[in-house]
C-alpha cells in the first residue's frame, strides 16, 4: 500500500500561498480554495488547512473554518500560533523571501513549525520534506524574533536597494554596475560575520568622505546615511 494521502486545503493567493500551490505534492492532495474574495466554500473534510492570507485576515478565516477535526496552520512569522481557535492548530513558516514573479525550488526555502499536538509536527514535517525541503520545530515566541530578524537582513536590505536604484538612474547609471557587490556581500556571511565583513567610511570614521557624500543627499537620505554610520561605527567600537 502506498503512502496515506493527505486531504489539504489552502486558503489564499499572495506570494507564499502561489508558491505553496504550486510545491505541494503527493501526498498530500491539494485544493486551492482561493483568497479573501474565494466563492469555493471550505470543506469540513480535509486532513490540513492551510491559512496563507494577510496577517490581519488570519483570525477572521480561521473563525470560518471552524471546528473541523483536521490540522488548522497558518503561514504567518509574527502572529502567535494561538491566534488560531481550533484544538489541531499550528504554524508553518516559510523563511524566505517569495514573490509571484520569481519561482524558487522548495529546497532552498525552510520550514519553520509549531503544533498544539505533536503527532501534528510529524504531519507538517513530512509536509515540508514532500517539497524537498526541511522544517525545523519553533515557538511562537522565538517565531517572531525570527521573523523581525528577517525584515532588517531582507526587507530593510531590499530597500536600500531601491534607493541605490534611484540614485544610479538619475545620474545615468545602470543598477547591474552593483551586482557584483551584493553577490561578494552576500557570498561573504559563509566565511565571516557581519561584523567581520563591514567595510567602508563608516568602520574607520573617515568624516572628510562622509561629509562629502552627505552632501549629495536629501534630508531623508542624509538622515539615513547618518542613523547607519552610526550604528556601524558603534558596532565597529564594541567590538573591539
Amino acid at each position: 500500500m502506498g503512502a496515506r494521502t493527505h486531504r489539504t486545503v489552502l486558503i489564499g493567493a499572495g506570494n507564499v500561498a502561489s508558491f505553496l500551490g504550486r510545491s505541494i505534492g503527493h501526498p498530500f492532495r491539494l485544493t486551492c480554495v482561493g483568497g479573501r474574495q474565494r466563492t469555493c466554500p471550505i470543506p469540513r473534510d480535509a486532513d490540513l488547512y492551510i491559512i496563507s492570507v494577510s496577517d490581519r485576515a488570519i483570525a477572521q478565516v480561521s473563525e470560518e473554518i471552524g471546528d473541523v477535526a483536521g490540522l488548522v496552520v497558518h503561514t504567518a512569522g509574527s502572529v502567535p500560533m494561538d491566534v488560531l481557535p481550533q484544538k489541531r492548530r499550528g504554524v508553518l513558516y516559510p523563511l524566505q523571501t517569495l514573490s509571484k514573479a520569481r519561482q524558487i525550488p522548495a529546497s532552498r526555502v525552510p520550514f519553520y513549525i509549531e503544533a498544539a499536538q505533536e503527532q501534528d509536527l510529524s504531519l507538517l514535517r513530512e509536509l515540508a520534506e514532500s517539497m524537498g525541503s526541511k522544517a525545523e520545530p519553533m515557538d511562537s515566541e522565538r517565531r517572531k524574533y525570527l521573523h523581525l530578524a528577517a525584515v532588517f537582513c531582507c526587507n530593510f536590505v531590499n530597500r536600500l536597494y531601491g534607493i541605490t536604484a534611484e540614485m544610479l538612474a538619475g545620474h545615468g547609471i545602470p543598477f547591474s554596475a552593483m551586482l557584483p557587490l551584493i553577490h561578494e556581500t552576500a557570498d561573504k556571511m559563509d566565511q565571516l560575520t557581519p561584523s567581520e565583513a563591514q567595510t567602508g567610511p563608516a568602520v574607520r570614521w573617515d568624516e572628510q568622505v562622509m561629509e562629502a557624500q552627505m552632501a549629495l543627499l536629501d534630508d531623508d537620505k542624509r538622515a539615513l546615511y547618518q542613523m547607519i554610520s552610526k550604528s556601524i561605527h558603534d558596532d565597529k567600537l564594541r567590538s573591539k
